[in-house]
């Protein structure tokens, strides 16, 4: 038997990691800039979280969705100790996906309204209504019709869509919302932000914007749901990517880091969305809820708090961009470093397009592993919180050394 290849694989068989490293097959190291598929803030292998891990498989992993357990109000503490006071009703799923899904239930089920305000160029996820609602699975021809949606242009101040000069602060990209709050339309249920578009090869809005979006979201009469299943757990240098503009969403989808590489992941809302859903919303999964997922959830919050690591990614966010930029400087091939805390875009000019690949191509080969967008013509960068100085300095070198080799 064989896997099936839904998605493209590298030819290099993983076996093992510590810290922000893999080995494969081979004994081959790779420092790993995307903490697996984003999630692996901690490293591979931290000790406390395996020592979670193990003591909880032979305590509780699973009880069923009528059970709650003593893990799961623990994680629900810890979330509290991070989120705004509001924000203090929380269900536990298993991936970013599946609480993307149940934030729009909860928002057509409260407001009785019908449409979802999305970002252009956004992603909120693998399943069938985020799908459907995302960039990429506009040009899925089998999913079915997402129902009512609107569309509004991304915040990409560079390319603005509106031909503005960067920096903006009146936010045009913002007009199609504004014409809806003018008409009074209460046909929207839901606006859904990512604080960063990663998506678009790190899109970062500029401060202001998440503000206006929440304002108009009101306008309307609507739910403003902050999608943090990227951004959140400390990946922007703060707990959660609304947390740089301090708005506090009414719903907020919390995935990849809270799990620290385990699937794991989480719908917050306030007591006024969970009493204007009443009678109007039911979900139930398997694993929602579970023990295991408490734990976790609970560990991981601990261990980012205890060892400084939300600010380890805001310093270590400016070191690296710093480094970019200085090499941007020097490699004409760049034309543009984004990024927000350890969550970074690298976009190339757009005679490089072709080349991008063949740079990903190397630098895997000389021990690399970072993610090359051909649409967006852009690297993006997301590495554990706890990659260190000397392994970010490696990494420059070797990009430059790849750059420099093909530009020659």
């Amino acid at each position: 038997m064989r896997i099936w290849p839904t998605n493209p694989f590298e030819n290099v068989l993983l076996t093992r990691g510590e810290g922000c490293r893999v080995w494969d097959e081979d004994g081959n190291a790779y420092l790993d800039l995307l903490a697996g598929c984003w999630c692996t803030v901690l490293g591979h292998g931290h000790p406390r979280l395996t020592e979670a891990v193990r003591e909880q498989t032979t305590e509780l992993i699973h009880a069923g969705p009528p059970f709650l357990s003593d893990r799961i109000h623990q994680a629900t503490g810890k979330l509290a100790e991070i989120l705004p006071p509001a924000l203090d009703r929380a269900v536990f799923l298993n991936t970013g996906s599946e609480a993307v899904e149940l934030a729009l239930k909860m928002a057509r089920a409260a407001t009785g309204a019908d449409a979802i305000v999305a970002i252009a160029r956004s992603y909120y996820g693998a399943t069938t209504y985020a799908l459907s609602l995302s960039e990429a699975g506009r040009a899925v021809g089998w999913l079915p019709p997402v129902g009512s949606a609107v569309r509004i242009p991304a915040p990409d101040c560079r390319n603005c869509p509106a031909g503005e000069n960067w920096p903006c602060n009146e936010f045009p990209c913002l007009d199609p919302l504004r014409e809806l709050a003018e008409r009074k339309d209460r046909t929207v249920a839901a606006v859904i932000f990512e604080p960063v578009l990663a998506n678009a090869g790190v899109i970062v809005p500029p401060i202001g914007y998440g503000s206006r979006l929440r304002a108009l979201a009101a306008e309307l009469d609507a739910l403003f749901i902050a999608e943090e299943v990227t951004t959140g757990m400390g990946r922007t240098g703060r707990w959660f990517g609304f947390d740089h503009e301090e708005i506090v969403p009414d719903i907020v989808v919390i995935g990849k880091a809270i799990g620290a590489g385990f699937p794991v992941a989480a719908v917050v809302t306030t007591a006024e969305v969970e009493a204007r859903c009443a009678g109007g919303l039911t979900h139930v999964q398997s694993h929602q809820n579970d023990p295991f997922s408490g734990r976790l959830a609970a560990t991981v919050v601990s261990i980012l708090q205890e060892e400084g690591l939300v600010e380890r990614a805001a310093s270590a966010g400016d070191y690296l961009l710093s480094g970019l930029k200085a090499l941007q400087s020097r490699q004409t091939c760049i034309a543009e470093v984004r990024g927000r805390g350890l969550m970074v875009g690298i976009e190339l000019q757009p005679a490089w397009s072709s080349r991008g690949t063949t740079v990903a191509q190397r630098l895997l080969q000389s021990g690399f592993i970072v993610n090359y967008q051909p649409h967006n013509t852009a690297f993006r960068l997301l590495p554990p919180y706890v990659i260190s100085t000397p392994q970010m300095d490696e990494f420059l070198e070797a990009f430059e050394t790849v750059l420099s080799s093909l530009s020659e």
